[in-house]
């Protein structure tokens, strides 16, 4: 019967990377709900409120990391058709592939190590004076945020390790790992709460994913960790320096910048919601956004895990330029994906009909018709992040302008129908500019640039960074 069961999974796609991916999605939408319970007993309707608009605001580390996560993943896949694994993290390889690796590790961990430096000292200032609009309030939020932030900080710093893992395939060992913090991360949040801790809350999300990736690292990686020492402070310092390293201006940069400034934009796309309703509606509404946000995000994030552990694999075939098979992972990731999301869309609309129809927790969210259309753009939320990831597998980052321009639409949108109509105004624009303008742009760029770079008339369809647009 197990075997049965085993095969059965398999068929659906639901290999070992897939499943602890899914796993990690089905305990968001099973924690969900008790952090909801425990939220709605422990906190207040204000601090919900300011507890949702932390996690907006923290969100801003994306203009710290500027896009460069997905890049190493992709640079690193590139990499790893020449390397491999050893015992404790170390590599092994040809010299000048493990040289290039090592200059990788080393220029990422020192951008990540300056970036959480830089968020401590931009966001905690600009959250004090952010929250302090609202006036006196009767609980403790100031050294909530502050730490909050820090333990955000040192999360990013984390990254890059995770994201060499990631990008070399292995995806098992990066999803294992993203399971293991969740549970940790509720635990601490959910005991927090109970111990009627406020909004350190906040914080104790960030230090559970904290302990269990540096745990991780120092146990299972330390090789990694002192060759990322050892790049900067030791030996191989001038080796890396050598001819035949990596180039950042010439190689990561083409396409970070272009990258960076479609991420930076992509606030404005999807965070903005709970900073706006915050600002004009008060922190009770913001609260129920918030809560909303949450399961939306946790659908997308669930539907689209049997896709994205394919991602890695992107990377070596078109630097093997299997187009076929490429297209072929490509095309069954995304309906799997939308299947997924389409039975959750029904399932979370169902769930919160009959919460605000027979409970009063359903209070907590914004009414079940505005959430159903929320859920429903998750839908093409999926098209549009499966055809970037495409895109963004041949080291090029062609969205750009869609990026930016979508960022306008949905940044004026969201404030002004946000300010005009609350969550009503800003569910109905996300909905109206996901389906009408990003996801058709999307479209026609990633159609015209798969005709252009895999013709035989393309020759060089792996150089970073360039437009083609």
């Amino acid at each position: 019967m197990r075997r049965i069961i085993k095969n059965i999974l398999r068929s659906l796609g639901f290999d070992r990377a897939v499943t602890f991916g899914l796993m990690t999605r089905v305990w968001g939408l099973f924690s969900g709900p008790i952090t909801m319970v425990v939220i709605a007993t422990k906190l207040s309707p204000i601090q919900q409120g300011f507890y949702f608009t932390f996690s907006s605001l923290l969100a801003l580390q994306m203009f710290f990391d500027l896009g460069l996560m997905f890049v190493i993943a992709q640079f690193s896949s590139h990499e790893f058709v020449d390397l491999s694994w050893k015992k404790n993290g170390a590599i092994d390889g040809s010299p000048l592939a493990v040289r290039r690796f090592t200059d990788l590790l080393c220029k990422t961990t020192l951008w990540f190590g300056v970036a959480a430096l830089l968020m401590i000292i931009v966001l905690v200032p600009a959250g004090l004076i952010f929250f302090q609009q609202k006036g006196n309030v009767d609980f403790s939020w100031r050294i909530p945020w502050t730490l909050a932030v820090i333990g955000t900080a040192l999360n990013l710093f984390v990254c890059p390790f995770f994201s060499i893992m990631l990008g070399s395939g292995e995806v098992v060992t990066v999803n294992k790992r993203e399971l293991v913090s969740a549970l940790s991360s509720s635990i601490l949040c959910w005991s927090v709460l109970s111990l009627h801790g406020g909004l350190y809350a906040a914080f104790a999300v960030n230090l559970g994913g904290l302990f269990i990736s540096w745990g991780y690292l120092l146990s299972r990686r330390p090789e990694m960790i002192k060759l990322a020492w050892r790049g900067w402070f030791g030996e191989e310092r001038q080796q890396r320096k050598a001819s035949g390293g990596l180039s950042w201006w010439k190689e990561i940069w083409p396409m970070q910048w272009r990258l960076a400034i479609s991420v930076g934009s992509s606030y404005f796309i999807f965070q903005l919601f709970n900073p706006v309703l915050f600002q004009y509606h008060g922190s009770v509404i913001a609260g129920q956004m918030g809560m909303t946000l949450t399961a939306a995000n946790a659908l997308l994030a669930g539907s689209t895990t049997v896709f994205n552990v394919k991602v890695p694999e992107f990377g070596k075939l078109v630097a093997n330029r299997d187009w076929k098979r490429l297209d072929d992972i490509f095309m069954d990731g995304t309906r799997r994906a939308l299947l997924l999301a389409l039975f959750g869309t029904v399932a979370g609309t169902s769930a919160i009909w009959a919460l605000q129809s027979y409970t009063t927790l359903g209070k907590r969210f914004i009414p079940y018709a505005e959430a159903g259309l929320l859920f429903s753009t998750v839908f093409f939320q999926i098209v549009i992040a499966s055809l970037a990831a495409y895109l963004r597998s041949h080291k090029k980052e062609p969205l750009m302008k869609m990026t930016i321009l979508a960022s306008i639409l949905q940044g004026a949108a969201t404030w002004y129908f946000g300010k005009h109509y609350a969550a009503l105004g800003v569910t109905v624009a996300f909905f109206i500019i996901n389906s009408c303008f990003i996801f058709p742009y999307t479209f026609f760029v990633w159609r015209r640039c798969k005709r252009q770079w895999h013709s035989a008339e393309a020759p060089e369809p792996l150089q970073p960074g360039t437009e083609p647009l």
